[in-house]
């Protein structure tokens, strides 16, 4: 994936975890949220080797987010901002 359109994909991205991270915060899961996530990981993000560590930390959000309880609402806001770091680290990086 070349840098312009991984650093686009990587802000998509960013927004849709700030949306859920907010969802979390309400103790609220967005399953159109989990989906589009779910879709940009399948649509290549999945095959960018720069992008490992962001894709495990996603794929356990959405584990997470599998069985819902309560106390994984504070799991999810603390992957999110983990998610969110990390992008902010690859944009600077790539971008």
């Amino acid at each position: 994936m070349e840098a312009e359109q991984l650093v686009r994909h990587l802000r998509r991205l960013k927004r849709s975890l700030e949306q859920l991270e907010s969802e979390f915060a309400r103790q609220h899961v967005d399953q159109g949220l989990l989906v589009e996530i779910d879709r940009m990981v399948d649509e290549g993000l999945t095959y960018d080797t720069r992008l490992t560590r962001l894709v495990h930390l996603l794929e356990r959000l959405r584990e997470n987010t599998l069985t819902p309880r309560v106390e994984l609402y504070s799991d999810g806001v603390r992957d999110c901002r983990r998610a969110k770091a990390i992008i902010e680290e690859l944009m600077a990086v790539v971008g």
